[in-house]
């Protein structure tokens, strides 16, 4: 029988990605642990703006058109239309990204 021998393989070979971490992975691990914690401080100061300042919340909230009539929103109602949904969003989304990540781990 004929043997025949081809330069590159038919099949590929799967390699594994080197996983092992590099040196400067902390100082970029402190740089964004830092990022979040100051982007965590500026929505603070945010919500602190808003909620301790009469009438801002309705101004953003009712736009600059004369024609609509006024609307007074109290904090209760604000935080439950406002905050509530955007907690549960952040929740799902979460759920979602920590779903894909179990799946591409044990399923690869």
């Amino acid at each position: 029988m004929a043997d025949m021998s081809l330069s590159k393989q038919v099949v590929p070979v799967i390699t594994t990605i080197s996983t092992t971490k590099t040196e400067g992975s902390t100082q970029s691990n402190l740089a964004y642990a830092v990022f979040i914690l100051f982007c965590f401080w500026v929505g603070t100061q945010i919500l602190g703006l808003i909620v301790h300042s009469p009438g801002v919340l309705e101004h953003l909230a009712q736009g600059n058109d004369a024609s609509r009539p006024h609307i007074e929103m109290g904090f209760a109602v604000s935080t439950v239309f406002g905050l509530v949904p955007f907690l549960a969003g952040c929740t799902v989304i979460g759920l979602i990204s920590l779903a894909l990540k179990f799946y591409q781990r044990h399923h690869f």
